[in-house]
């Protein structure tokens, strides 16, 4: 299986909330220590971790609720505030949470060790592509294919694009429709096909 490119959050937007963890993974992180931020991506999971630590004496407890701001870098932290990035103080925490909340994933998962902290994205089950189990044919590869570049293309175009006969792309799309691999969304002249699950 494999995940929909919206079922985590979007790491290149400053604004989605993984966008916001590496705003403070760079802010935290100390810089002295050469250890590059790391991120492993999985099929339903995210990791994100670096070596930063937590301000002295503080716990999970007082960084998931309401703190005051205390970024190991306060001159980076300062150019991303002056840049737009950062809002205001000692909300960071904050605002992953309600980005997260606000899409539709489940609370990222904070595991603080002494001299490094990771946190944890999962994606839902329902935004999780599952692949095929049964046998499809090359024929019905070709057209989930194709439906992928453009889940609006018509028969003609399916033809067109894949040299078979209109009858035969009909009847493809009607085999993939059985297995529910794709499922027809709006009406047959303004809507689109949505793919159900991907092919191995």
């Amino acid at each position: 299986m494999g995940i929909d490119k919206n079922s985590l959050p979007a790491a290149a937007y400053g604004h989605a909330p993984a966008g916001r963890v590496f705003q403070q993974k760079v802010t935290d992180k100390p810089h002295s220590v050469y250890i590059q931020l790391q991120i492993s991506v999985y099929e339903d999971r995210l990791y994100i971790a670096n070596c930063g630590r937590l301000p002295e004496n503080w716990t999970l407890e007082k960084l998931m609720g309401k703190h005051a701001s205390a970024p190991f870098n306060p001159n980076i932290a300062n150019v991303f505030y002056l840049a737009g990035f950062i809002e205001s103080w000692g909300r960071r925490v904050e605002k992953i949470c309600s980005a997260c909340k606000e899409d539709g994933i489940p609370q990222p998962e904070y595991a603080i060790e002494p001299n490094d902290i990771m946190l944890k994205f999962t994606a839902p089950e329902d935004r999780i592509i599952h692949r095929v189990t049964e046998r499809v044919t090359e024929g019905e590869k070709t057209i989930v294919a194709l439906l992928v570049e453009d889940p609006s293309y018509t028969y003609k175009e399916h033809s067109e694009k894949s040299g078979m006969s209109r009858k035969t792309v009909a009847e493809k799309i009607k085999s993939l429709k059985e297995k529910s691999i794709i499922k027809r969304i709006g009406s047959d002249k303004k809507g689109y096909w949505e793919i159900k699950v991907v092919n191995e």
